[in-house]
């Protein structure tokens, strides 16, 4: 079966950072799956939180014992992630890229769609910063679904002029889209280039995780922009930026950015209408591409 928009999918996301994970043990949610972050000696490794015996969070009261979470229900000892014993509970896929801690819901790298190399290569370059948290009233999915509606930048966000943008499947698996921002100077900026003409490369990874590279050669970002859904309904959405070391000094003005954006787009996403059935044309044929490439995700185990 394949998952459902704004639903738990297998691919990745990025349910926190690592600011929000400073206790030994973190009940975490995407969506109707319950989960539990533990730091150890081995770092952060995040399991599901239901205790096999009765049902407990063991997020919530549960205690780091060696190899075990004890569960503050009845005490049992749960292993983490030996399903060879009695009591277990699975261990996630986890990859902490600078402050950002991404989870995969699958056994198998099915569904990881290069985003394991991406990290990689932006670890040595572009080591990813937090930078905004904001709950949003939307389908999950509407958040990276952004990066492939064209035409919201230049009426939502009011970027002058795009050139190019073209979609194409990666080798991967991965979603991405390309093209050139024309526009002027960035205001405030104090160092680096004027910008004119700025490439935009996104690449989505899962329904929950999109990576941007922007900017000119040589001085481009990276903008992760992920959304996990909420049991109550909504998402949260996170962004985090990349930048080389010289461009520390931008991290402020990037920052305030992301949340203006986020929260232009937010003004549209929380007053859309669910009931209304999409009339795509001509230039909804990214959106149309990213959406078939939701459905390639299936429900996790």
């Amino acid at each position: 079966m394949t998952a459902q928009l704004g639903k738990p999918h297998s691919g990745w996301y990025l349910p926190a950072f690592t600011s929000e994970l400073t206790a030994e043990v973190t009940p975490l949610e995407i969506g109707t799956r319950r989960l539990v972050a533990v730091r150890d000696e081995a770092g952060i490794r995040v399991f599901d939180a239901d205790c096999p015996h009765r049902g407990a969070h063991l997020g919530y009261g549960g205690r780091l014992s060696g190899d075990c979470l004890v569960c503050p229900f009845h005490g049992r000892r749960i292993a983490l992630g030996d399903t060879t014993r009695r009591w277990s509970v699975r261990e996630h896929h986890v990859i902490v890229s600078g402050e950002a801690v991404f989870v995969r819901l699958a056994d198998t790298p099915d569904d990881d769609r290069g985003l394991t190399r991406a990290l990689k290569e932006l670890g040595g370059t572009h080591p990813l910063t937090a930078a905004v948290i904001k709950p949003v009233d939307v389908d999950p999915a509407m958040i990276v679904e952004n990066a492939f509606d064209i035409d919201h930048f230049t009426e939502v966000h009011k970027v002058p002029r795009l050139r190019g943008m073209a979609h194409r499947d990666g080798d991967e698996g991965e979603l991405i889209i390309e093209g050139e921002f024309v526009m002027g100077a960035k205001p405030g900026s104090t160092s680096g280039p004027s910008v004119t003409r700025a490439r935009f490369l996104a690449c989505a990874y899962s329904p929950g995780v999109v990576v941007t590279r922007f900017g000119p050669p040589g001085w481009e970002q990276v903008i992760v922009t992920a959304a996990v859904p909420r049991e109550s309904g909504g998402c949260v959405a996170r962004v985090a930026i990349g930048v080389r070391p010289e461009q520390r000094g931008e991290l402020p003005l990037l920052i305030g950015g992301s949340e203006r954006a986020l929260a232009e787009d937010a003004v549209v996403w929380e007053r859309l209408n669910p009931r209304v059935v999409p009339r795509f044309d001509g230039g909804d044929a990214a959106v149309v591409a990213y959406r078939r490439f939701c459905a390639g995700f299936r429900e996790p185990a």
